[in-house]
């Protein structure tokens, strides 16, 4: 019996030693590449995906009421803007070991693509992982200036996001996070010049915004939602 008892105690010692390696490996794997998700909101959905780049759709998050869309600019609620401080902050601590720096530039266009920038920029601040990049025309000579392929599609009124090929499950991660004050398509261009971790969202055309604050561009007719008429955004 006391053998018995003494063998059973050296296995019980031996499996939680065994139990040590595997922990150090599951803190590894969420060390490089995050901890699944846990913010309930809706996760980006890969549409097109090539060597070259992809293209992803950002859903509205739901809410208990009807959404409808208007031109004119809306302050993000306490909902939305909580939910976009949780996600970054989950983001900068699963990621800690990466200095991921997303630079928001808005393109020509009405003032609210600044105000939106801003607003995405400003939260990214909060956890270093960005800034807003003040808008003028020089933002679409700056794509030039990279000497990026002439046959880049810049959308009429859309989301441009430009990063590293290795970066893009960062990219989707940080889009969804986002997503609180953005939705509709994102066009995703793989650029193997840009400096790894560092990525450039370019926001083009004129965005309508529900009552939440989240911005939509071209997916606002695709989302099954009412847009309202705005007489008063002449």
């Amino acid at each position: 019996m006391v053998n018995d008892a003494y063998i059973e105690n050296n296995q019980t010692k031996k499996q939680a030693w065994l139990i040590i390696p595997l922990i150090l490996i599951i803190i590894g794997v969420i060390m490089l590449f995050g901890r699944p998700d846990d913010s309930g909101l809706p996760q980006p959905k890969i549409l097109e995906s090539s060597t070259e780049g992809m293209l992803i759709e950002l859903s509205v998050v739901p809410t208990d009421a009807a959404v409808s869309w208007h031109a004119r600019w809306t302050p993000a609620s306490d909902t939305a803007r909580q939910q976009v401080l949780q996600s970054l902050s989950r983001y900068a601590a699963d990621y800690r070991q990466l200095r991921t720096l997303l630079e928001v530039r808005p393109g020509p266009g009405p003032a609210e693509l600044e105000q939106l920038s801003q607003r995405i920029g400003a939260a990214l601040a909060l956890y270093n992982l960005g800034r807003a990049i003040p808008g003028d025309n020089l933002a679409v000579k700056d794509l030039l200036i990279d000497n990026l392929p002439a046959n880049l599609t810049l959308p009429d009124n859309g989301l441009l996001l430009i990063c590293a090929e290795d970066d893009s499950e960062l990219a989707r991660r940080l889009l969804a996070a986002l997503t609180p004050y953005l939705s509709g398509r994102v066009s995703v261009y793989f650029d193997n010049k840009i400096t790894a971790q560092s990525m450039r969202l370019y926001l083009f055309g004129s965005p309508y915004f529900n009552d939440q604050g989240q911005a939509a561009f071209d997916a606002v007719a695709g989302n099954d939602v009412a847009v309202e008429d705005d007489t008063s955004k002449q």
